[in-house]
């Protein structure tokens, strides 16, 4: 099939330059949505209104590869459809199914990234695609946490920590500055995410104390990449 790129280097840049401040605005909204009418549907109803926004401002993006996007994209928006349905119906179902689902999501985050790179897909859409997936999936499990009254609604914290960085970066204008990749990061996100598998399988002392020292370690690594990003902004300046 032949791939046809009309897109400048300015509507790229514009897109993923803006859209990261969108879906933490749209993220901070639709988590209020759900605080102040207490209902995991209409969390997941409005994050859906917000994908699609997403998508349908994307499509030029989206189109490169086809109209199901190549095979890494569509797995992407296959994990937020999982992650949507299972807010969405989290009060008929098993704590075990959160693992069980939770577990293949994960398993799916490996695989787009593995046919993006096998059929030559590899894109910065694809990339941002993913990373704000990941994000999702964090608050989304964060929203089923409270709801299953497994942790407070302090768990909305960690899940939000993300989004608030976004706008961080925006306020302060350092939004622009790209940070090497990180182990230190890697490691932080994915240990994150087992935890929050663990907390619908392990006692609740043993999965609270993990949570909140799991948030911690969060924090920690999002202020030391603003320090990071302050820093550099600052010799640059």
């Amino acid at each position: 099939m032949e791939r046809t790129n009309n897109l400048t280097p300015d509507q790229t840049t514009h897109f993923l330059s803006t859209w990261p401040r969108y879906f933490a605005t749209g993220a901070l909204l639709c988590t209020s949505v759900f605080f102040f009418t207490e209902s995991a549907q209409w969390f997941a109803v409005s994050f859906t209104f917000l994908y699609i926004i997403f998508l349908f401002d994307g499509r030029p993006f989206w189109l490169i590869y086809g109209k199901t996007g190549g095979w890494a994209n569509s797995i992407t928006a296959a994990r937020i459809l999982g992650i949507l349905l299972l807010v969405f119906f989290q009060a008929a179902l098993h704590p075990y199914v959160f693992l069980v689902f939770g577990i293949l999501i994960l398993v799916a985050d490996g695989l787009d990234g593995y046919f993006a790179r096998k059929y030559n897909t590899v894109s910065d859409f694809g990339d941002f695609f993913d990373k704000e997936t990941d994000a999702f999936f964090v608050l989304a499990f964060c929203v089923i946490l409270m709801k299953q009254e497994l942790l407070g609604a302090w768990v909305l914290l960690p899940g939000l920590l993300r989004y608030a960085f976004v706008l961080i970066l925006y306020v302060c204008r350092i939004e622009h500055i790209v940070l090497q990749k990180s182990k230190r990061r890697a490691f932080v996100g994915m240990w994150f995410m087992g935890t929050i598998m663990g907390c619908f399988v392990f006692p609740e002392p043993l999965y609270t104390a993990t949570m909140i020292f799991a948030t911690a370690m969060l924090a920690y690594s999002f202020m030391k990449d603003l320090f990071l990003m302050l820093r550099v902004n600052y010799h640059q300046g």
